[in-house]
């Protein structure tokens, strides 16, 4: 069965930090799927907080 997996580069999945301002997708934000945090800089936390979606 061929793998269904690809990379968005805008929508829903990704999304961008408001402290640094860095752009990345949702996966890389989170291990959990409920706490977010920027992969970049490590400070910005939470979806409508610290990250948004673009």
């Amino acid at each position: 069965m061929p793998s269904l997996q690809y990379r968005r580069e805008h929508g829903r999945d990704m999304l961008e930090c408001r402290g640094c301002g860095a752009t990345f997708p949702e996966g890389r934000a989170t291990n959990d799927g409920w706490h977010y945090e920027c992969p970049e800089c490590n400070e910005a936390t939470g979806l409508g907080q610290g990250l948004r979606r673009v």
